[in-house]
Order: structure tokens, then C-alpha cells, then sequence
């Protein structure tokens, strides 16, 4: 039976990774921290492996298993400030990266968990269109460092890497878009800013599903955006989520100086407090852009990947899971 290491295993993403490797068969190591939570890792053939990347030693332990796949997908989405995101997101990649490299034999693939933040909107682009064709060009420092963590796999010669860059990720056990959803059940539908303005997204399920072909693909060296292929204005998602919960909704457009205010004050609080805030510069200058959607051609040419679930049903999933967990 094949091995894979799966990093951030008891988060979003990375639990339905987990719930994935064990469908396809494979002996499942879920990489997490001391402290890290089990709720969504209750399969008794799970095995555990505690991780500290900011420990040399505690990746070597990791690593002394023989594994055949490693999907990295521990990260931090939300940090007070550039430097914590560069510190975990590349500075941690490259630490695990070093440890594999210099304790794994065997390894076919290390699969890295991106961002199509890495790259940016597409807004300054000919085809309107996020791709490995464009410049890329973060608007977010949670991008910037994933593209510095990108740019350090590209010059590991040793390293079967392949990255994943998915758009916004939805589903069961998230809970960034709850604030879309607590917005939404008082009836209003914001959008920042008066130009149109389009997105992708990718179910979680769908996410795990693309990962873990791509990671028992024969492709290395390569990366993808991962999206359903669709483009969605950003009104289309607030009319799919009201209809999942059946709320009318007021369009409101609101003001960019506004938002940059409420960012302002919030970025002060971060800095006091040390804590990371939902809406700051850099969530605006997310939000403001007016099209993040992305080329996934290559991944329908190397593995045949056809999208199966798309916002509509995707958000009545992610919906009913939420009413389970009494959240809305």
C-alpha cells in the first residue's frame, strides 16, 4: 500500500485531503501539531504524525518514513503582517522542503497547496484570464508569500514538486464564508465598489478530488489553477446563498472609500493586538479587483479533470452542513 503525508491535515482542505487518500486506498499519515484538533480525523486508519516546522529536528523525525506522496498543505491564511506570512507560508515550506530532501529516497511527488493569490487578479491582463501565461503580481501579502514559497520549489532541482493554485474555496467545515451567509440573512448583498466584478470557486470536495489526481499523476514540475470553470459575477453568489436560505436580499454597492476606512481602523487594532483582522488593506485590495477567473485547461488536458459540482449545488451543500452544525 502507498504512503502519502498530508500537512495541515486537521483543517478545512486538509481533512477532506485525508477523507480522499483513504478513498483512493493509500495509507494515510495526517501531518498536525500537538495541539491541533481531531474532529474531522476520526477514521481509525489514520495514522498520526505530530509536525513543528519551525523545528529541524521534528521534520527529520517526520520524514524518516518512507513516504511516496506529500501533499504540503499547512499554511496560514491570516497573519498581522507580511512577515508572519513569509515566515510560515515560504519559510516553513522551505524548512519541510529541506527535511524531505535530505530524508526521502523515494518520494513521487510533493504537491504544494498555493493560491491563485500568488498570482493575482487578472485585471491588467489581455485575456481577462488568471494563467501561468501572466506576470504574476499579489495584491495581498498572504499571496506574496505564496509566491515566494513557489518561487523557492522552482529552484529545487531534487524535489518532484507540483503546485496547486486553487481560487476561493467553499464547503462543509469552512467558516470564512459564514460572514457571507450572517450578511446575507439580514438581508443585504454587498459588493465593494460600482464596476462589475467576477470571481471563481472551487468546491472543497471537488478541491481534494483535482489534488489527489494530480498527485498520483506521472506530472511534476508543473502548476494549476483549480476552479470549477465557471465565471460568476460577484452578485451571482449572493443571489445562490439567499436562495439556499431562502432570503430576499438588497443589492447595495458600497463605497471603496468606506471600506478602505473600516480597513484602516482595523488594520490599528492588528497592530495593537498582535491579531490578525477579516478586513484589512490587503482583504481590500482581494476585493476590489474585478476578475479572478482562472485558466484550468492544463488540468483538463493532463488528467481529464471535468468539473462535477458547481456553486449552486455546492452552496446547498455547504448550506445544509452548516444548518447541521446550528451555525445559521
Amino acid at each position: 500500500m502507498e504512503k502519502i503525508l498530508i500537512t495541515g491535515s486537521s483543517g478545512f482542505v486538509g481533512s477532506h485531503l485525508v477523507e480522499e487518500a483513504l478513498k483512493r486506498g493509500l495509507e494515510v499519515y495526517a501531518g498536525i501539531r500537538a495541539t491541533s484538533s481531531k474532529r474531522y480525523l476520526l477514521d481509525d486508519r489514520i495514522k498520526f504524525v505530530e509536525m513543528d516546522f519551525s523545528d529541524q529536528e521534528s521534520l527529520d523525525r517526520a520524514t524518516t518514513i518512507q513516504y511516496d506522496y506529500i501533499i504540503h498543505n499547512a499554511g496560514i491564511t491570516k497573519a498581522p503582517n507580511d512577515e508572519t506570512y513569509l515566515k510560515i507560508n515560504k519559510g516553513f515550506t522551505q524548512n519541510f522542503a529541506e527535511a524531505i530532501i535530505t530524508n526521502q529516497s523515494s518520494l513521487k511527488k510533493f504537491t504544494f497547496t498555493s493560491s491563485i493569490a500568488a498570482y493575482g487578479p487578472a485585471d491588467m491582463v489581455d485575456d481577462q484570464m488568471v494563467s501561468n501565461r501572466m506576470v504574476p503580481r499579489p495584491v495581498t501579502g498572504y499571496g506574496r508569500s505564496k509566491l515566494a514559497a513557489e518561487q523557492y520549489l522552482h529552484s529545487q532541482a531534487k524535489l518532484p514538486w507540483i503546485i496547486i493554485r486553487p481560487t476561493a474555496v467553499y464547503g462543509p467545515r469552512d467558516v470564512d464564508f459564514l460572514t457571507l451567509y450572517k450578511s446575507i440573512q439580514k438581508g443585504i448583498a454587498g459588493q465593494i465598489g460600482f464596476k462589475d466584478q467576477y470571481a471563481s470557486f472551487i468546491f472543497v470536495e471537488e478541491l481534494a478530488r483535482v489534488m489527489m489526481d494530480v498527485t498520483l499523476s506521472d506530472h511534476v514540475k508543473t502548476a494549476y489553477f483549480a476552479s470549477d470553470g465557471e465565471k460568476y459575477h460577484v452578485q451571482d453568489l449572493n443571489k445562490i446563498v439567499a436562495e439556499s436560505i431562502a432570503k430576499k436580499i438588497i443589492k447595495i454597492k458600497i463605497p471603496l472609500p468606506l471600506i478602505k476606512t473600516i480597513a484602516g481602523v482595523n488594520e490599528l487594532y492588528s497592530k495593537l493586538s498582535g491579531k490578525a483582522t477579516i478586513l484589512n488593506f490587503d482583504k481590500v485590495n482581494e476585493l476590489k479587483a474585478a476578475n479572478w477567473f482562472c485558466d484550468i485547461n492544463n488540468l483538463k488536458k493532463d488528467i481529464n479533470y471535468e468539473p462535477k459540482i458547481f456553486l449552486k449545488e455546492g452552496i446547498e451543500k455547504t448550506t445544509h452542513w452548516y444548518k447541521t452544525q446550528n451555525l445559521i
